[in-house]
């Protein structure tokens, strides 16, 4: 199973005793979420997890912080984790402008749908990114979705498989970074939301020398 893919009914099922302790470590916050969207954040911490195990003193970011319950189970854990959001304290770009240092880890939840400019927003995130570190993100995937269709409320746009195969690589190129693997982002939608339906798609990538 390829890193980048279409998160499905198959990692749901793989995923629900991690979901489970995410729900035991963060009941309050796990109790708002939509159970099928569970499955990004459980993504995302089964790989930071596994990338600690190889470098356990790595530098993390979580990028959209705000109710994300990856970045709130990491923590529970005891790992040291740098927040940002800004319904909290400041956006990917006011962060890039000012931030000290670079990281290892960079992950973002179903967040690059709602920046007014996702090419912007992934050459923040991927320009904060240390040497070898890499970037996970999940997003809102329909290969259906035309500019100007109707998306749920905050959402911008929703990815395309041109948009992760074609597009947004050439952005990561600028930086140095690379998607991992070979992807497969075919599939079928299968999450419902506001009456739009609509996939889970992840985008992993590493910034090579």
């Amino acid at each position: 199973m390829p890193i980048n893919r279409i998160l499905t009914d198959i990692d749901r099922k793989k995923y629900k005793p991690l979901i489970a302790k995410m729900t035991k470590l963060c009941p309050e916050m796990m109790s708002r979420k939509i159970p099928r969207s569970n499955v990004q954040q459980a993504f995302i911490v089964e790989i930071v997890l596994k990338l600690l195990k190889k470098n356990s003193d790595s530098r993390i970011l979580c990028v959209g912080s705000f109710e994300d319950t990856a970045s709130c189970y990491l923590g529970k854990l005891g790992i040291s984790i740098v927040n940002i959001d800004s319904q909290e304290n400041m956006d990917v770009q006011i962060f890039h402008s000012t931030a000290p240092e670079k990281f290892d880890i960079i992950f973002a939840t179903s967040v690059m749908e709602h920046a007014a400019n996702d090419e912007a927003f992934l050459s923040y995130f991927a320009d904060l990114l240390k040497e070898k570190g890499t970037g996970i993100i999940t997003c809102d995937f329909n290969n259906d979705y035309t500019q100007g269709m109707p998306v749920p409320a905050t959402v911008v746009r929703q990815l395309t498989e041109h948009d992760l195969t074609t597009r947004l690589p050439e952005v990561l190129k600028r930086y140095k970074c690379k998607v991992i693997g070979k992807p497969n982002w075919e599939g079928e939608n299968d999450f419902l939301y506001q009456g739009h339906t609509y996939s889970f798609a992840t985008f992993v990538f590493r910034k090579v020398k």
